[in-house]
Protein backbone atom coordinates (compact mmCIF):
# COMPACT_ATOMS: atom_id res chain seq x y z
CA UNK A 1 0.00 0.00 0.00
CA UNK A 2 2.80 2.28 0.63
CA UNK A 3 3.53 2.33 -2.75
CA UNK A 4 -0.15 2.71 -3.91
CA UNK A 5 0.06 6.20 -0.74
CA UNK A 6 3.29 7.12 -2.77
CA UNK A 7 1.64 7.53 -6.61
CA UNK A 8 -1.19 9.07 -5.58
CA UNK A 9 0.85 11.62 -3.06
CA UNK A 10 2.74 12.49 -6.40
CA UNK A 11 -0.94 12.38 -8.38
CA UNK A 12 -2.20 15.71 -5.88
CA UNK A 13 1.27 17.44 -5.60
CA UNK A 14 1.08 17.80 -9.11
CA UNK A 15 -2.70 19.37 -9.40
CA UNK A 16 -2.62 20.92 -5.77
CA UNK A 17 1.18 22.49 -5.72
CA UNK A 18 3.96 20.99 -6.40
CA UNK A 19 5.32 22.58 -3.60
CA UNK A 20 3.19 21.45 -0.81
CA UNK A 21 3.91 18.29 2.01
CA UNK A 22 1.02 16.12 0.51
CA UNK A 23 2.38 13.79 3.18
CA UNK A 24 0.73 15.59 5.58
CA UNK A 25 -2.73 15.26 4.25
CA UNK A 26 -2.71 11.45 3.87
CA UNK A 27 -5.94 11.92 6.23
CA UNK A 28 -7.73 14.72 5.11
CA UNK A 29 -10.96 14.71 2.89
CA UNK A 30 -8.96 16.22 -0.33
CA UNK A 31 -12.81 17.09 -1.45
CA UNK A 32 -13.22 20.12 1.59
CA UNK A 33 -9.15 20.60 1.56
CA UNK A 34 -9.88 21.63 -2.46
CA UNK A 35 -7.29 19.90 -3.26
CA UNK A 36 -9.67 18.33 -5.94
CA UNK A 37 -12.93 19.74 -8.35
CA UNK A 38 -15.57 17.72 -10.09
CA UNK A 39 -13.28 17.36 -13.07
CA UNK A 40 -10.53 16.53 -10.93
CA UNK A 41 -12.51 13.49 -9.68
CA UNK A 42 -12.62 12.18 -12.92
CA UNK A 43 -9.49 12.96 -13.76
CA UNK A 44 -8.19 11.01 -11.11
CA UNK A 45 -10.41 8.03 -11.27
CA UNK A 46 -9.13 7.28 -14.97
CA UNK A 47 -5.31 8.02 -13.95
CA UNK A 48 -6.16 5.48 -11.06
CA UNK A 49 -8.01 2.80 -13.32
CA UNK A 50 -5.13 3.21 -15.94
CA UNK A 51 -1.86 2.74 -13.74
CA UNK A 52 -3.32 0.13 -11.76
CA UNK A 53 -5.40 -1.83 -14.70
CA UNK A 54 -8.72 -2.01 -11.85
CA UNK A 55 -12.38 -0.54 -12.09
CA UNK A 56 -13.70 1.26 -9.60
CA UNK A 57 -17.48 0.38 -8.78
CA UNK A 58 -20.72 2.77 -7.31
CA UNK A 59 -19.66 0.60 -4.23
CA UNK A 60 -16.19 2.47 -3.92
CA UNK A 61 -17.61 5.88 -4.54
CA UNK A 62 -19.48 5.71 -1.75
CA UNK A 63 -17.27 4.09 0.70
CA UNK A 64 -16.22 6.80 3.28
CA UNK A 65 -12.43 5.81 2.45
CA UNK A 66 -13.23 7.35 -1.07
CA UNK A 67 -12.41 11.21 -0.01
CA UNK A 68 -9.13 10.33 1.70
CA UNK A 69 -5.52 9.58 0.33
CA UNK A 70 -5.01 6.93 2.82
CA UNK A 71 -8.86 6.09 2.43
CA UNK A 72 -8.48 5.41 -1.12
CA UNK A 73 -4.93 4.06 -1.27
CA UNK A 74 -6.67 1.41 0.73
CA UNK A 75 -9.15 0.69 -1.61
CA UNK A 76 -6.59 0.38 -4.68
CA UNK A 77 -5.15 -2.38 -2.96
CA UNK A 78 -8.08 -4.11 -2.00
CA UNK A 79 -8.75 -3.72 -5.82
CA UNK A 80 -5.22 -4.84 -7.08
CA UNK A 81 -5.25 -7.87 -4.33
CA UNK A 82 -8.68 -9.07 -5.69
CA UNK A 83 -7.32 -8.64 -9.47
CA UNK A 84 -8.89 -5.25 -10.34
CA UNK A 85 -12.42 -6.57 -9.76
CA UNK A 86 -14.78 -4.85 -7.97
CA UNK A 87 -16.47 -7.56 -4.99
Amino acid sequence: MDNVVVWLSEWFKRKVSKDKDISQYLEVNYFEAGFIDSLGIFELILAIERNYNIRFSEKHFQDRRFATISGLAAIISELVITGGKSQ
